[in-house]
Formats: structure tokens, C-alpha cells, sequence
């Protein structure tokens, strides 16, 4: 039980972590933009943030109860939820739509780390991880197309 106390705990101050990088009203300035038509609405993003820290909170509980096949699994689980946080600090925070899109690229590749470590220590877990990641050529082409049609928010 205390697995999952540590895990609600870490994913909680990731939460808080990734509000606070966001910035101020960071769905006001998302509402603002140029989106191409094929864009989440405000609902389908908060399902997807919420499905993320569901999977990540999951996976970080498996991780820490089965922590003595080595901290490696657990580390990487941290490491995308914090990372995810900065990519909301470069959307909307920094408004750097361009680096928020190269940002994608190791960070992708940090995801399918995840997926494999945590998969070889618990498979639903890593299997949830893995239909994260099903879900990130979305997020390259909804910011490739943020960039195309907010051209200010570039370098």
C-alpha cells in the first residue's frame, strides 16, 4: 500500500510542478490559438493530461513495489513526468513553439525508454506506457502544425 502512497505523492508534486511551469491560465492562451482543424478541444487535452498521470502513477507504483529488480525502471517513470512539465514550460510558458516541437524528439525516445525497462519488470504497466506513446506522433504533428500556423510564437 505504501507503493502507491509514494507514487499518488511523486505524481502530485509532478502535477504541481507542471502547473506551475505552465504558467499562468495556460488553456486561455491555448484557447487563443491558431489550431489546425483537426486539434483536441480543451476536454480532450484535460482527458489526455489526466489518462498520463493515471498511466504514470500507475506505472511508478509497479516500479516502487518491485524496486529491487533495480531503481532504473522507477528513474525513468520519474524522469518522463518531469520532463513532460518542462515541455508545458516551452508551450506555454516560454511560448517557443519550435522548441517545444524538437523537445518531442528526446523526449519520445526517453517514453519508449520507459515503456521497455518498466515492460520487463511489470507488462501492464509497461503496456500502458507503451499506448502513451501510440499517442505522441499526434502531439509531433498537432506542434509541428502550431508552428505552421503561430508563426510568431518562433524564432
Amino acid at each position: 500500500m505504501t507503493h502507491w502512497i509514494q507514487a499518488v505523492g511523486f505524481a502530485a508534486l509532478c502535477g504541481l510542478l507542471e502547473g506551475w511551469l505552465s504558467g499562468p491560465r495556460p488553456f486561455v492562451f491555448l484557447a487563443s490559438l491558431r489550431q489546425p482543424r483537426w486539434g483536441l478541444p480543451i476536454a480532450g487535452w484535460l482527458l489526455v493530461g489526466a489518462a498520463f498521470y493515471v498511466i504514470m502513477t500507475y506505472a511508478a507504483s509497479q516500479t516502487i513495489r518491485t524496486v529491487e529488480h533495480g531503481v532504473i525502471p522507477l528513474a525513468t517513470v520519474m524522469t518522463v513526468m518531469i520532463a513532460d512539465g518542462f515541455w508545458n514550460y516551452l508551450l506555454f510558458r516560454r511560448k517557443r513553439f519550435d522548441w517545444a516541437y524538437w523537445y518531442l524528439f528526446p523526449y519520445a525516445a526517453l517514453v519508449s525508454l520507459s515503456a521497455f525497462a518498466v515492460f520487463e519488470i511489470n507488462r501492464p504497466a509497461g503496456i500502458l506506457i507503451a499506448a502513451y506513446l501510440i499517442f505522441l506522433p499526434y502531439d509531433f504533428a498537432w506542434t509541428k502544425a502550431l508552428v505552421r500556423l503561430n508563426p510568431q510564437y518562433t524564432a
